[in-house]
């Protein structure tokens, strides 16, 4: 087990990014374990990223927030935490998918959302042309005033229906 981390941020979504820039800039020793599964990547344009009021790539806001995170001294590794337990009080060991051992003071959980989605053919091509869209908090600004379909189960959809 290496020397003891400030804190370890599980996910590399916008999220646990953001906690790693402002993590490094307070000069903390800050581990990003991702795995690279980021629902952002689906984005083909986010205007709900403060500064980007024309819009981004969910992918280059991604690549941006990995490269501002790194500058200030975040580290960044692909892989997937297996167990995370609570030491007394000496922070938390983590063990990786891949048998390693973290320690650290601090954990936190920036694992995101995993869609539910549709089996449609091409559906990645389909939401980077907008034809699909797949998160309500982003895309519902993005439909107002126009007709759309909703593809959904159990009581939760009923709900998306009425937020978008």
């Amino acid at each position: 087990m290496a020397g003891k981390l400030d804190c370890l941020i599980v996910g590399g979504g916008p999220g646990g990014l953001t906690a790693a820039i402002y993590l490094a800039r307070f000069r903390r020793s800050a581990l990003v374990v991702d795995e690279a599964k980021s629902r952002c990547a689906w984005i083909p344009t986010s205007h709900n990223h403060a500064g980007f009021m024309n819009g981004i790539n969910g992918l280059d806001l991604l690549d941006r927030m990995r490269c501002q995170a790194v500058q200030y001294g975040a580290r960044l590794e692909t892989g997937s935490i297996k167990s995370l337990r609570r030491l007394d009080e000496a922070g938390f060991v983590a063990v990786t998918e891949a048998g390693e051992e973290l320690a650290a003071e601090t954990v936190i959980l920036a694992t995101g959302v995993i869609d539910d989605q549709p089996r449609l053919p091409d559906l990645f091509d389909a939401v980077q042309r907008g034809l699909i869209r797949v998160c309500p908090i982003c895309d519902a600004y993005e439909v107002i005033d126009k007709k759309v379909a909703v593809i959904g189960h159990g009581r939760d959809a009923m709900g998306e229906v009425l937020f978008i």
